[in-house]
């Protein structure tokens, strides 16, 4: 780890981000040592298109554009190499601050785009803008109903395997669309390199979200400031992203069937029971029945997400 911690500034500009997918040929825009923190900023959706009043006409119209382009709207800061990171090793993403902007995008499709939870329901789309109240820490929905703002990253990633294009849209064994509500400031995310260096991305900041997130988006925002602490971890091995809160460790499993994200989730908790705490996999079987909670990460991203929680509580050491 570097002795000396040093700390980067990256601002996301049209030279800084990259839109759609994830690939190790995209070239690194930032050059770190294991232990170093950068400062950085995002865009919104669409390479910062998505903007505030935005209508459903002009969503459709911008969505189309970038379909025909073969891209999905995730516009990601990044990439980010970090020195040492080798495949094999995990990247330790320590996330301190996240701060967003001062407002934020809801929106559903129109139903015939097929996305989204219930898209047969809802055949027109729709575009909400959410002001916030940054001293109440608040999204303002209405006179009546205010949402806390709990911001994260919806996506966050290394690069995948070489010779492969991910998009930034489905999440994977690299990250990516993770959209799990849990990473906010103060946790940790560990993420399985593939390649060398990492390339780290992030991006699609969401102001709030419930699990699941039904009708396609979050609040969807971006950052005005947030605070990353990278390290390389040389002893740790996964296969997929985990996460660690003050409170729980976090497995997690994406797959297009959300019974065999389930699937996944649940071995690689057992897995962590078994690697970390000593007990034998029908004991680890039984604690995830007795003490471990299975939720829908989200149902919208294509490979559908769960996150199985691991109460930290539940261990005297």
């Amino acid at each position: 780890m570097s002795q000396s911690g040093t700390t980067h500034k990256l601002v996301a500009t049209a030279q800084t981000v990259h839109t759609g997918f994830f690939e190790s040929t995209i070239p690194p825009v930032l050059t770190i040592e294991s232990g170093d923190t950068v400062i950085l900023t995002t865009m919104m959706l669409f390479d910062n298109q998505l903007r505030c009043g935005i209508t459903s006409e002009e969503l459709s119209a911008l969505r189309r554009t970038y379909a025909e382009r073969m891209m999905g709207p995730h516009t990601l800061t990044g990439p980010i190499f970090v020195h040492g990171a080798e495949p094999g090793d995990v990247l330790e993403v320590r996330i301190q601050k996240l701060l967003p902007i001062d407002y934020g995008i809801n929106l559903n499709l129109p139903g015939n785009v097929g996305a989204g939870g219930l898209p047969e329901d809802f055949p027109d789309g729709q575009c909400r803008t959410l002001k916030f109240d940054s001293e109440r820490k608040e999204a303002i929905f209405s006179p009546e109903i205010t949402i806390p703002l709990k911001p994260f990253f919806g996506v966050m990633g290394v690069a995948p395997r070489q010779g492969e294009r991910k998009p930034a849209g489905v999440p994977d064994y690299f990250g990516g669309n993770i959209d799990n509500k849990e990473l906010v400031a103060g946790t940790t995310l560990y993420l399985p390199v593939q390649v060398k260096g990492a390339l780290f991305s992030a991006g699609d900041v969401h102001a709030a979200q419930g699990d699941g997130e039904v009708n396609l988006t979050a609040i969807e925002t971006a950052l005005e400031e947030g605070i990353l602490r990278f390290v390389v971890r040389k002893n740790m091995k996964l296969d997929r992203p985990v996460g660690e809160t003050a409170t729980h460790w976090i497995t997690m499993g994406f797959h297009q069937d959300l019974n065999e994200a389930v699937k996944i989730a649940l071995r690689d908790a057992i897995q962590f029971l078994v690697r970390t705490k000593a007990v034998t996999p029908n004991d680890a079987y039984a604690l995830c029945s007795m003490a471990v909670d299975l939720r829908v990460t989200q149902i919208v991203d294509g490979n559908k997400g769960i996150h199985a929680m691991i109460p930290k509580s539940i261990f005297k050491k």
